[in-house]
C-alpha cells in the first residue's frame, strides 16, 4: 500500500508528518508513503499578520481541496490550525499523543521584562494575554517559522522576547531556545495546540482505521472538548480564546480564557466531566463563558478585527 501525505513546506510541518508517517510504519511496516509538500496562502505571504487574511483555515484550506480532488490519501495538520467545521466528505480521522502544549517566552522571562520591552507575536490571543498580564509592554507583529522568530530576539533592533509555542520548539530540538514557560493558567495555550491533527476523507474506512491505530484516547478527548468549546462560542482560531486541560483519573478538567484585544477585560470558566463526555464538557464551559460575559468580548473583538481588515483593504 502506498500513501500519499500533504502536509506544509516547513521544516516543522515537514517534522511532524514524518513524526506520522514512523508511528504508522511502526505498526504497519508494509505501508510506504510519499510526502507531497505544498505552500499555503499563508506561507506564500510572510509580511500580513495572521488576521489581515481576513478567512478562517489560511493553513489548511489548499489542503482540504487536495484531499477533496483525491491528490492525496491524508494531511498532517498542527491541529490549532484546523477550523472546527471540516469541509464535507473529510473528519479529523486520528489525533497522536499531544506534546507539552504550553507557550514560552524565548529571549526574557516574564518577570525579567524592563517596563516597555518589546515582545514579538503574530497571534492575537498571545497579545491580549500578554497585555492582559504586562499592560505597559508593547507587542510586535512577527510572521515566519520559528527560527526567524528565534532570530528577532538577536541584532541591533532585537525584541526582548517572543511568545512560542513549546511544542514547536520540542520538536525542532530548539527546546532550550526557551527562557521560561508561560504560567497556563494565567496564559492559556491555543485549542489544539502541541497536538497534531490527521485529516482524511471520511469514505475512505480502511485508511481512517490505520489512522485511529495511532490516536491517543486522552489527547482526543482533551482536543474534543477544546474544539467543541470553540466551536459553540463562534470563535476562529484567530479571536482571543485560551485553553487548559488537566486530567485528575478519568476526569478532565477544562479551564478556557477569554481575553479582549487590549488586555483589559478576561472572563473565566473550568468545569470537569468524565473523559468520555469531553464534547459535553467543551458546550459546558462554553456556555458559563457566555453567561460571564465572554461572547460580549468576542463580538467586541470580532468588530475590532473585521474594522482593522477592512481599513487595510480600503
Amino acid at each position: 500500500m502506498l500513501l500519499r501525505v500533504g502536509t506544509r513546506r516547513s521544516p516543522l510541518a515537514m517534522t511532524q508528518t514524518n513524526f506520522v508517517i514512523g508511528s504508522i510504519q511502526a505498526l504497519h511496516p508494509h505501508i510506504e508513503f510519499e510526502i507531497c509538500p505544498i505552500s499555503t496562502v499563508a506561507d506564500r505571504d510572510r509580511v500580513s499578520e495572521f488576521h489581515q487574511f481576513g478567512m478562517i483555515g489560511v493553513f489548511t484550506t489548499e489542503h482540504e481541496e487536495q484531499l477533496l480532488r483525491k491528490d492525496v490519501d491524508f494531511v498532517v495538520h498542527s491541529l490549532k490550525d484546523l477550523p472546527t467545521i471540516l469541509r464535507d466528505g473529510l473528519t479529523l480521522a486520528s489525533v497522536p499523543k499531544r506534546e507539552d502544549p504550553r507557550d514560552v517566552l524565548c529571549g526574557s522571562a516574564l518577570e525579567d521584562l524592563p517596563e516597555g520591552a518589546r515582545v514579538g507575536t503574530g497571534s492575537l490571543r498571545r497579545r491580549a494575554q500578554i497585555l492582559s498580564l504586562r499592560p505597559d509592554v508593547t507587542v510586535v507583529p512577527i510572521r515566519g517559522n520559528i527560527g526567524p522568530r528565534l532570530a528577532k530576539i538577536e541584532g541591533d533592533d532585537a525584541l526582548d522576547a517572543v511568545i512560542l509555542a513549546h511544542a514547536g520548539l520540542e520538536r525542532l530540538g530548539l527546546g532550550d531556545k526557551s527562557s521560561a514557560f508561560l504560567d497556563p493558567v494565567a496564559f492559556p495555550y491555543a485549542v489544539g495546540q502541541g497536538a497534531l491533527g490527521i485529516e482524511a476523507r471520511s469514505e475512505d474506512s480502511e485508511l481512517v482505521e490505520i489512522l485511529r491505530s495511532i490516536e491517543c484516547r486522552k489527547t482526543r478527548a482533551e482536543v474534543d472538548a477544546e474544539r467543541e468549546m470553540m466551536h459553540a462560542l463562534g470563535a476562529g482560531c484567530s479571536l482571543p480564546v485560551g485553553a487548559v486541560c488537566n486530567w485528575q483519573d478519568e476526569r478532565l478538567s477544562l479551564q478556557a480564557q477569554i481575553t479582549s484585544l487590549d488586555g483589559h477585560e478576561r472572563v473565566v470558566a473550568t468545569q470537569d466531566e468524565p473523559g468520555e463526555q469531553a464534547k459535553e464538557l467543551g458546550l459546558a464551559v462554553a456556555e458559563t463563558l457566555k453567561v460571564r460575559g465572554g461572547e460580549k468580548i468576542l463580538q467586541s473583538s470580532y468588530r475590532e478585527f473585521c474594522s482593522h481588515f477592512k481599513m487595510l483593504q480600503s
